[in-house]
């Protein structure tokens, strides 16, 4: 038995070693409201305390007061001291009993009584006991009736040779009252208290679950990050091989059908490739770990690159490629190579979801920045589509780009290339009539003219 409550006890330090915010939750449900408790009674005990203390310094003080009418009017006015018993009793309805009695030959006869009845008549000697055990003094004493407490108070005085005892009792059961009400909201306060702790713990615990669940997705994130960089690192090395070998084979082959061949396998591997870049990216965008450098730079250059590069592209399709107001400087901040990453997405998407018709790069300064337009004339996008453009593997769905090959990263990367170097892009498209993708880069605050 005592082996098993020591295994008992060790496993449950050991689960409290590894689940540490177990502690703080007992510490709420349990020692707070303890203490809480404690203290609210302590508190009550004290104040009950003083009250009682009070009570009995007014029981004393009644009773000097009772001595002195005696002394200054002596006691053979007892109509005085009777009114003013009945007027002290009418302000203080706890009074029960109030007697001023002398005592000759042993025996104890009421001189004046709240009680009338009792004037003048031998009276229980047991009210009386108290008072010889501190002459000249008021002896107070508790005592029970069933559920409600009393207080007796006796004090024994000599006037005129003679001995007399004034004999009060109150109930307490008002103060008791008070005290029993105050106890009980002190309970139910506590009680609120106590819920409203056990649902704090409860949400803590439930902070503390996602924690270790955010760790563990973390850590499995980080794991995949690891995985996905490893695995596009291995398969670019042979798909650049393969398309070089591919380009090879198309230069050096004369048959027709052979060329076509190779050319199907350098687009794939070229296809593939630009597949493993953007899973690299969006590994190195997801974890953090992809950079831009700020520096001031024309982006003209960059408009004027892009559209020389992709001009072939564009030519194959019979698509005008130009650019408008790149013959003019626009310095700008942020990172040239991203930018041109960036463009390239851009203007390669526009080429390939335009049949025919013309691509246009606009760059012109505004207030807010340097705002480039990619424009074209191809199948345009629905306004349901638009909300959904930039979100990572979205691709539009319709008839008129079912043919159409894509991951639906290049929109995401983009849009993320762009907002790291604290630029803004935004899409104004209707169906069937075309698209601009708009791009806001923030201007260079040091402009003198010349270029980067």
């Amino acid at each position: 038995m005592i082996s098993r409550l020591l295994y008992a006890f060790e496993r449950s330090l050991t689960y409290l070693k590894h689940h540490p915010q177990l502690i703080f939750v007992l510490i709420l449900i349990i020692v707070i409201p303890v203490l809480f408790l404690y203290s609210g009674e302590k508190f009550l005990n004290v104040s009950k305390q003083n009250q009682e203390r009070l009570e009995n310094d007014r029981i004393g003080l009644l009773h000097d007061i009772f001595i002195s009418l005696v002394n200054i009017n002596g006691v053979e006015n007892t109509s005085l001291l009777s009114d003013e018993i009945t007027r002290l009793a009418k302000l203080n309805p706890d009074i029960v009993v109030f007697r001023i009695a002398r005592r000759e030959a042993g025996a104890y006869t009421p001189i004046v009584a709240l009680d009338e009845t009792v004037v003048g008549k031998p009276d229980t000697p047991s009210l009386y006991r108290y008072g010889f055990t501190h002459e000249g003094e008021s002896i107070v004493a508790n005592m029970m009736d069933g559920n409600v407490r009393y207080v007796q108070g006796v004090h024994q005085f000599i006037f005129e040779g003679d001995d007399y005892f004034i004999v009060t009792i109150t109930s307490r059961d008002a103060i008791d009252s008070i005290f029993n009400k105050r106890r009980n909201e002190a309970l139910l306060t506590l009680l609120y208290i106590y819920v409203f702790l056990l649902a704090l713990a409860y949400w803590h615990i439930k902070l503390t679950d996602y924690r270790y669940l955010y760790i563990k997705v973390r850590k499995a994130n980080e794991m995949k990050d690891l995985f996905t960089n490893m695995i596009a690192h291995e398969l670019r090395a042979p798909l650049t091989a393969i398309r070089g070998y591919a380009s090879m084979i198309e230069e050096s082959v004369q048959s027709t059908e052979e060329k076509k061949y190779a050319v199907r396998v350098k687009d794939s591997a070229e296809r593939l490739l630009a597949i493993v870049n953007d899973l690299l990216d969006v590994a190195r965008i997801q974890s953090g770990k992809l950079s831009v450098e700020k520096e001031c730079f024309d982006v003209s250059e960059v408009i004027m690159s892009v559209t020389d590069e992709l001009h072939v592209s564009a030519q194959e399709k019979s698509i005008k490629l130009s650019h408008e107001g790149a013959i003019e400087t626009h310095l700008v901040s942020g990172d040239r190579r991203r930018l041109h990453q960036a463009l390239t997405n851009l203007v390669s998407n526009a080429i390939k979801y335009t049949p025919d018709g013309a691509i246009v790069l606009t760059v012109e300064e505004k207030y807010t920045g340097v705002e480039i337009r990619v424009k074209d004339t191809g199948t345009g996008i629905s306004s349901e589509d638009q909300k959904k453009l930039f979100a990572p593997f979205f691709r539009v769905q319709n008839e008129d780009v079912s043919k159409i090959t894509g991951t639906g990263l290049g929109m995401w990367i983009t849009k993320q290339l762009i907002e790291l170097m604290g630029a803004k892009i935004a899409v104004e498209s209707i169906k069937g009539v075309g698209t601009h993708i708009v791009l806001t880069l923030p201007k260079d605050t040091k402009k003198d003219g010349k270029k980067s």
